[in-house]
């Protein structure tokens, strides 16, 4: 008999700290608890565990080190661990995303943020308007702050982009803070001045590549050439010059279409050709232009997972040739599972990073409570702007950290106080995506028999604990994030 929450509540639970199960195969639970810790245990020995049978169990050392046992010497550091993995709650926004601009030279089929023509010029972010988005971020208490440029294309606005960089960082030196700058771009408007001045100012730049040339340049609608000739040309001069200041290599995002499934060995033989280490495997999102294309754009959860454990067995396999390669939604999941901090990543933390953790200017000097919410506004739905922005940096920092958005989207995305998902044995894993539930279901408390992303993250983290258990496979996953 599988045994449940209810067939527990008798068992001498009150020498075991808290924790959540559930049965992952015929042969064995799995546990975890707030540290992230996890084990897998036996049917037999997870029912000595309960009943409180567990001296004879040959994990016991390791389960009380986990946290899952009462031990005087641990509890202390079981707490601390739990602090640990909360680390960014009251640290205030450390991502703060400006659109410079919402104009751009492609008009990609899938564009989240609906980017307005090259000859829309109302669409450009001033540099009265950038001062202030400045001022803004740098009222937050963090001491270590990220700018993201974002569009539209961020090039097409280059000035604006320059200013920033040199008064932030001036700001940044005044006031004991570290700013750290990064720039995505379709690289087509990049030249050799503008890589230049970028890296020399320590401007990290990121681009997307949607796979080979023939799917790239299929979804790069409206570009006048080849758009993946030009950006794979960047993405290796970007690699070369970064690399020459120690910068690393040059990140590239892939959202995943209809179209991409099938093609998932073409697409990452195409990123490793371009000499990156990684790829990142981002779903699509009912935002902008596709909003309007899901049927030809969009699929359902069992097509994207079968994907995903496709793409993950190829690119494992590509590690085992002896070839470093990683997929970053997965690294993303092992830091959640195996480190003491929580690596912050905004969509999957519990409280979400909506307004706590990123935050997003738009063009005119708007500040929404996340980049998707700002997406939502060119599609008519403004409920997550936080502030119009018109105040002075203090007034609109304080405006938007004591705004009800602010207040409700952590109230709705702290798993602890969520029925649906604090029981799950994968809470400590999980966060919710508030913005996308009210653009899909209209409520942004959705339970979780109905939130299709969050079962989509649950099914991810399944692939990873049954690869976690072939040893050959842990191993190269523990390379992924320095273990």
């Amino acid at each position: 008999m599988d045994l449940s929450v209810q067939t527990i509540n008798g068992a001498a639970t009150d020498k075991l700290w808290y924790f959540r199960f559930k049965k992952f195969d015929a042969d064995q639970y799995l546990i975890t608890n707030d540290a992230g810790k996890y084990h897998f245990l036996s049917v037999s020995d997870f029912q000595k565990f309960i009943s409180w049978d567990v001296e004879s169990l040959i994990e016991y050392p390791d389960l009380i080190k986990k946290g899952f046992i009462k031990n005087e010497e641990y509890e202390n550091r079981m707490i601390w661990s739990v602090v640990k993995k909360n680390h960014f709650v009251g640290s205030g926004p450390t991502l703060h995303m400006i659109v410079v601009t919402l104009r751009c030279n492609h008009h990609c089929r899938y564009c989240h943020a609906a980017v307005a023509p090259m000859t829309a010029k109302e669409f450009d972010m001033t540099e009265e308007t950038a001062k202030t988005v400045v001022d803004t971020i740098m009222f937050t208490n963090s001491s270590h702050l990220t700018i993201e440029f974002q569009g539209g294309e961020a090039l097409v606005n280059y000035p604006v982009v320059q200013f920033i960089v040199e008064y932030a960082r001036n700001m940044g030196h005044h006031l004991g803070k570290k700013v750290s700058f990064s720039l995505v771009s379709n690289l087509t408007l990049m030249t050799e001045e503008k890589l230049s001045w970028l890296l020399d100012n320590g401007v990290d730049v990121c681009t997307s590549l949607d796979g080979d040339e023939i799917t790239h340049n299929h979804n790069r609608a409206g570009f006048n050439g080849n758009s993946f000739e030009t950006v794979t040309y960047w993405m290796k001069r970007v690699s070369e010059e970064k690399q020459k200041r120690g910068m690393g290599k040059i990140g590239a995002l892939l959202t995943v279409t209809k179209e991409t499934i099938p093609k998932y060995k073409q697409i990452i033989d195409t990123y490793i050709d371009l000499g990156l280490d990684s790829i990142f495997l981002r779903w699509l999102n009912p935002y902008g232009f596709a909003a309007s294309d899901l049927e030809t754009l969009a699929y359902d959860n069992a097509e994207w997972i079968d994907f995903f454990r496709k793409s993950l067995d190829y690119i494992i396999e590509i590690n085992k040739s002896g070839k470093m390669f990683r997929e970053q939604i997965t690294s993303v999941y092992l830091m959640k599972i195996f480190n003491e901090q929580d690596p912050g990543f905004m969509d999957i933390r519990s409280p979400s990073g909506i307004a706590i953790g990123g935050v997003a200017y738009n063009y005119n000097g708007k500040i929404y409570a996340s980049d998707e919410s700002r997406m939502l506004s060119r599609m008519g739905i403004e409920d997550f702007c936080m502030t119009d922005g018109q105040g002075t940096g203090k007034e609109n920092y304080t405006a938007m950290m004591t705004s009800d958005i602010t207040k409700v989207a952590i109230q709705s995305s702290c798993l602890d106080g969520l029925p649906w998902y604090n029981e799950h044995v994968y809470k400590p894993y999980l966060g919710v995506d508030i913005i996308h539930n009210f653009k899909v279901y209209g409520n942004i408390y959705t339970p979780l028999a109905k939130d299709e992303k969050i079962k989509l993250q649950i099914q991810i983290i399944d692939v990873i604990f049954e690869k976690l258990q072939d040893p050959e496979v842990k191993k190269i996953f523990m390379s992924w994030i320095g273990k």
